[in-house]
């Protein structure tokens, strides 16, 4: 950091619960200084609602004591520390449930060969180390992988243009025993050294669990967005809640969800059978119900796509336009800070503003804002617009009264 040590003194005083502080734990990243407004970024990927809340009012606290201090502004830094480097994919999206045999890798292959068919550019990795499925439903490549002049892995090649990478077909298919950060390094050493075409998005199918591989990818991958797979049955149902709320603690948006195997259009007069009455619910804000296709489990996705494939990949393509968009260069940023601390800094730059003057903001959840921020400044508060939608949050215009 550029900044004088004595300007840092009142970020060390600030004591986090292991006994560090926020400037020796790399959450301070940057001060800046401009006309009386003083501009932190910090980085809280990961950290509970509670401790990161309880740390960014510690750190607000700590600017305002700075001389010439007059306005603080938080500024959240995302995927700071991510180490694997995608530089050809412009967004990465994992296929993800804690609970094995739910159909991750069908919905994987069926969602990739169905943007590909509708002109996306995609990527398709298999990070599923210990039983990689993909290379068996995309029939159309075949391995071995090779590598080029640079000793990187070479994508295979599917139909429209879908490129693939595997450990199936990287390393055969033999079981393996690795576990940890030798799982993670096999994973990593195919999707971070790729040698991938530019792709518009990058499909990840996760193994089952929410440790190794699934834990280190989402500490060094940077995973923009996930769709989530279940069966209705109450064990799968669980195990899937706790992944999206383990990738919710990591930043990671929830695009949407997948009910599988759920009903079953019946052979003999067509009539779709629900084997479970009980709607499912896995706190993800779209859900499309996938019912049992003994077509979609031979060859899943293409020209031939399932109907619910198709509307997983319009919910898919939605995300990538609205969600992913970049944000106005006149708005603040404010995701990934808790929701009390961005109606908190929404409060300030209201404060900070003149009579008339509109704050245009991103945030994620726009209405626990827009209501806390009613609450909180109601005084200072003429009107509050929509400008844009999104699943994980929106375009907010904020005007002084």
């Amino acid at each position: 950091m550029a900044q004088q040590s004595d300007s840092l003194e009142p970020f060390r005083a600030i004591e986090l619960p292991d006994g560090s502080d926020p400037i020796s734990k790399g959450i301070v990243r940057r001060i800046r200084s401009n006309e009386g407004t003083m501009t932190v970024e910090i980085a809280i990927d990961g950290l509970g609602e509670d401790l990161a809340e309880r740390i960014v009012e510690q750190v607000r606290g700590a600017a305002l004591a700075l001389p010439d201090a007059d306005h603080v502004r938080i500024e959240p830094v995302r995927d700071a520390d991510k180490e694997v480097e995608l530089p050809t994919v412009d967004h990465v999206l994992a296929v993800a449930s804690a609970k094995g045999g739910v159909g991750k890798t069908t919905v994987a292959v069926a969602l990739a060969r169905t943007l590909a068919a509708r002109g996306v550019d995609v990527g398709l990795f298999d990070a599923d180390i210990y039983g990689p499925n993909v290379p068996h439903l995309l029939e159309d490549v075949d391995g071995p992988v090779l590598t080029n002049e640079h000793g990187q892995p070479v994508p295979l090649e599917a139909e429209n243009g879908l490129e693939m990478l595997s450990p199936g077909v990287a390393g055969g298919d033999a079981p393996t025993a690795r576990r940890g950060a030798i799982a993670y390094g096999a994973v990593e050493n195919l999707l971070g050294q790729g040698d991938w075409s530019d792709r518009d998005v990058m499909i990840i199918d996760m193994p089952a669990g929410t440790d190794d591989v699934v834990g280190a990818a989402l500490e060094h991958v940077p995973v923009d967005g996930a769709v989530f797979v279940t069966t209705p049955f109450d064990a799968s149902v669980d195990d899937t809640k706790r992944t999206v709320d383990l990738f919710a603690e990591n930043g990671v948006a929830p695009v949407a969800g997948v009910v599988n195997m759920n009903s079953f259009d019946c052979e003999c007069c067509g009539e779709r059978n629900r084997l479970f009455e009980d709607p499912v619910d896995i706190d993800v804000p779209v859900a499309h119900d996938l019912p049992f296709d003994r077509t979609l489990q031979r060859a899943p996705g293409g020209t031939d796509s399932h109907e619910t494939i198709d509307a997983l990949a319009e919910t898919v393509e939605s995300f990538i336009d609205e969600v992913l968009e970049d944000v106005p260069k006149d708005a603040f940023d404010l995701r990934g800070l808790p929701r009390a601390s961005q109606t908190r800094q929404l409060c300030d730059e209201l404060a900070a503003a003149d009579a008339g003057d509109t704050v245009r903001v991103v945030v994620e959840d726009p209405e626990w804002v827009r209501d806390a921020l009613r609450s909180d400044a109601g005084e200072l508060l003429a009107d509050v617009d929509r400008e844009g939608i999104a699943t994980t949050g929106a375009l907010l215009a904020v005007t002084r009264r």
